[in-house]
């Protein structure tokens, strides 16, 4: 990445020094690992009504009263910032559509009672620019604020409601379990409505709105991390008639909101005590030219695309080769850079003009290789980084072909690619020719994309081209929204604030080797792991796809906020996190229905070590050694990808 300069903006809610505990201390899921290598439970698990009973409660009636248009509209009031509290837009899909912007939800379960509020605050005092909001207020606050990022381009609350299943998408953990523990919670549309990836930023004359995309790179979630808070400690006063003061800050976000997560580290990390960034989109401008370019790949001639029945081929490949390279054989590969697997010779390949069910064209490879080869520029230097090995999926094509495939532009703006609904070429278009290129209508992103093999450097896989100068303009032009910038987390570590980053190792969307090169960087620059984990920890979720939703082989479940609040709030670092594998569906997993197998998650680069006696599937027969370092291992695999050394 080239470097980016910083802007630098006025700190307005200073991160406060704790010198106590808040009443109820929540126990974790996380583990650490004794000076012996092996993983020991750091304290015994507090379940949900624990929590709820050691809190301050609010009276059901009470809460109720409170939860009303006029009276949180009196409360709102109290805030620096303009706060409306109003019904979302009937298209402001899934919601919650609520009545008048406000809902009181009794207590069921371990679930508390809790109002819930929409509405707008003000993102830009000179314009009078809006961004959309959710809050969510227990009846048993635990003095904490939590913030919630978003996914993708944003412009909806899907995966950010703590009231709904899908919330783990963001938080981990299990349903519920932000309410449970007394987190009053704020989260952002990001300045508009809708997923569509790019027409948001479009107004009616064809021209880009600056303050819409300003929003959505990093200034609703910077402006709500004031305005949220003020309101959380403004309700609860007139709540309980005293004056409460918010004890510790948390974000978390996986996807866009791992992006989101980022942002706020780099832009505003006084604002968090602990920031938690899931599989983060962390660098958007690299990972379009990734989702245009292998979309393009698919399509770039009628044999090249490689559909989905193919792909059942490709893993039993995989595993049979990189399976034991971590030194067991269960159908997991912990550390997919160090496979030496490669599709141009690993691979069946069809006789030359007899495309087959059984094996690759020599097009089909190429396609291959692009995926799984990083994004570079004309003299070689990695952009991006390729796909991880393990479980690919075939996510990089369209989900329905253009009508033209050879159209400047074919990619429709619409749809959700974590769905189906679209691509993540069409989320890739609309960052680069709407929000780099402000949407120039003589500009077409496949006109800076080109494909080669070869070279003098480490990575000669056919491969996605984008010249460096056209790389060097869009990040000048997305800086305030890329989170991997790796020379400005100074602030963060000053203030000794924490940075948790977790990413899916079979991810199909966003190949997670963003996440560990960023990371590497960060090692090089702040004095080595060792150091840099004072503040900064890293964990590979091997086996489990984005967000740790839909295709999962291994244990993807794990409590990030439990182990994020015993490092902030008791000083334990977590060390390794103590993973459960469930049942998948589409947006997350099957809480009800676990199957049996849980893993310890190793802090990078340390990898997950079987004792070689008991169960397989037992996380009381792994460790993680204290001082491995074997994911900085690297094969064939790691090498074309463009993982760093």
């Amino acid at each position: 990445m080239s470097r980016i300069t910083r802007e630098w903006y006025p700190r307005r809610h200073a991160g406060k020094k704790h010198g106590a505990f808040p009443v109820a201390l929540l126990a974790a899921l996380a583990v650490g690992c004794t000076s012996a290598g092996t993983v020991a439970e750091t304290s015994e698990a507090s379940t949900p009504a624990a929590v709820a009973e050691a809190s301050a409660a609010i009276p059901a009636g009470e809460l109720e009263a409170l939860c009303t248009t006029e009276a949180l509209q009196a409360v709102a009031a109290k805030v620096s910032t303009k706060v409306t509290v109003e019904s979302l837009p009937p298209n402001h899909m899934p919601g919650p559509i609520l009545a008048g912007g406000a809902r009181f939800t009794p207590a069921a379960g371990d679930i508390p009672a809790y109002c819930q509020l929409t509405g707008s605050f003000v993102t830009n005092p000179e314009s009078g620019k809006t961004a959309g909001f959710l809050a969510t207020l227990p009846a048993n606050w635990n003095s904490k604020y939590f913030q919630i990022g978003c996914a993708g381009h944003c412009g909806n609350f899907a995966v950010s409601n703590p009231a709904t299943p899908f919330i783990t998408v963001s938080t981990q953990g299990e349903p519920g379990d932000i309410l449970a523990r007394g987190y009053a919670s704020f989260a952002t549309d990001e300045g508009h409505v809708g997923f569509s990836s790019g027409q948001w930023a479009i107004d009616d004359t064809g021209k880009v709105n600056q303050d819409a995309i300003d929003d959505f790179l990093y200034r609703a979630h910077k402006v709500l991390s004031v305005a949220g808070k003020e309101f959380t400690e403004a309700f609860y006063a007139q709540a309980t008639k005293q004056k409460p003061e918010i004890a510790y800050s948390y974000f978390s976000g996986c996807s866009g909101g791992g992006r989101d997560a980022l942002v706020a580290a780099l832009r505003f990390p006084e604002a968090f005590d602990g920031i938690i960034s899931g599989s983060p989109y962390a660098d958007m401008a690299a990972t379009a030219y990734q989702g245009t370019g292998l979309s393009l790949a698919g399509m770039r001639s009628p044999g090249a695309d490689v559909p989905p029945e193919l792909f059942a081929l490709i893993d039993p490949i995989v595993v049979a080769q990189c399976d034991a390279v971590d030194g067991v054989k269960d159908g997991v590969i912990q550390n997919p850079m160090a496979c030496d697997f490669r599709p141009e010779k690993d691979l069946p390949r069809c006789a030359e003009g007899k495309p087959g069910s059984d094996c690759f064209t020599t097009e089909q490879i190429q396609t291959l290789s692009a995926v799984l080869t990083a994004i570079t520029d004309e003299t070689g230097q990695v952009i991006q980084p390729g796909y991880s090995v393990s479980n690919l999926q075939a996510s990089f094509r369209n989900a329905s072909p253009p009508e033209n495939p050879d159209a400047k532009d074919p990619w429709p703006d619409s749809g959700n690619p974590a769905t189906g609904g679209g691509s993540m070429g069409t989320l890739g278009n609309a960052a680069i020719k709407v929000l780099a290129h402000r949407n120039d209508p003589s500009f077409y992103t496949r006109e800076i994309l080109s494909f080669t093999e070869g070279g003098t450097g480490p990575v000669t896989g056919f491969r996605v081209v984008v010249p460096r100068e056209e790389v060097d303009f869009s990040e000048r032009q997305l800086q305030m929204g890329i989170g991997a910038i790796p020379d400005e987390l100074d602030e963060l570590i000053e203030l000794d604030h924490k940075l948790m980053i977790w990413s899916n190792l079979s991810d199909q969307l966003l190949t997670p080797y963003m996440a560990i090169n960023y990371y590497k960087e960060l090692a090089a620059m702040y004095g080595g792991y060792q150091k840099l984990q004072r503040n900064v920890r890293l964990f590979g979720l091997p086996g489990t796809a984005h967000c740790s939703g839909g295709l999962i082989v291994a244990p993807g479940s794990f409590d990030a906020t439990a182990a994020m609040e015993q490092w902030v709030e008791e000083g334990k670092a977590p060390n390794a996190l103590i993973a459960t594998q469930y049942e998948a569906t589409p947006f997350g997993v099957e809480f009800s229905r676990p199957t049996g197998r849980t893993m310890p998650l190793c802090q990078f680069p340390q990898m997950a070590r079987y004792s070689g006696k008991g169960e397989v599937d037992d996380a009381a027969n792994w460790s993680c050694p204290e001082g491995d370092k074997r994911m900085l291992e690297i094969g064939e695999s790691g090498r074309q990808a463009g993982v760093l050394r």
